[in-house]
């Protein structure tokens, strides 16, 4: 029998990422901590089209198909306006959370660490779109 223990890291904390109105995709400060994120880490997007969900993989390797980590700050963030924009994602009226669920189960297969990026939605207010 093989029993493989469960790390804590991946529950200690919830991970989240927001899509900003700029279309960037930015990471909470424990999110951060927790992928080790740094400047230029790369990080690639998948999309189960028959089931509309979307993967964020931290890669091992240096594809063509990345993005970079950028910081502002003490703010880490995914330069991914133009992705975002043709998956048709309106995140100027909407605000797109996306809670990090680990899948240890993908990582071989997509050459990488593998979140599931679980979609929660909230509209924005007039006052919020104006600003």
């Amino acid at each position: 029998m093989a029993i493989k223990i469960i790390s804590t890291r991946n529950f200690a904390k919830p991970m989240k990422a927001t899509l900003q109105s700029s279309g960037k995709l930015g990471f909470t400060h424990d999110t951060a901590e927790i992928l080790k994120l740094e400047s230029g880490k790369l990080i690639q997007f998948g999309r189960d089209e028959e089931k509309n969900e979307m993967y964020m993989i931290l890669t091992h390797g240096t594809p063509e198909d990345a993005f970079a980590v950028a910081k502002a700050g003490e703010y880490f963030y995914l330069p991914t306006t133009l992705m975002f924009d043709a998956l048709g994602y309106d995140y100027k009226i909407v605000t797109y959370f996306f809670d990090l669920v680990r899948r240890i189960d993908l990582d071989e297969d997509l050459n990488g660490e593998v979140y599931f990026m679980k979609e929660r939605q909230k509209t924005k207010t007039t006052k919020a779109m104006e600003s």
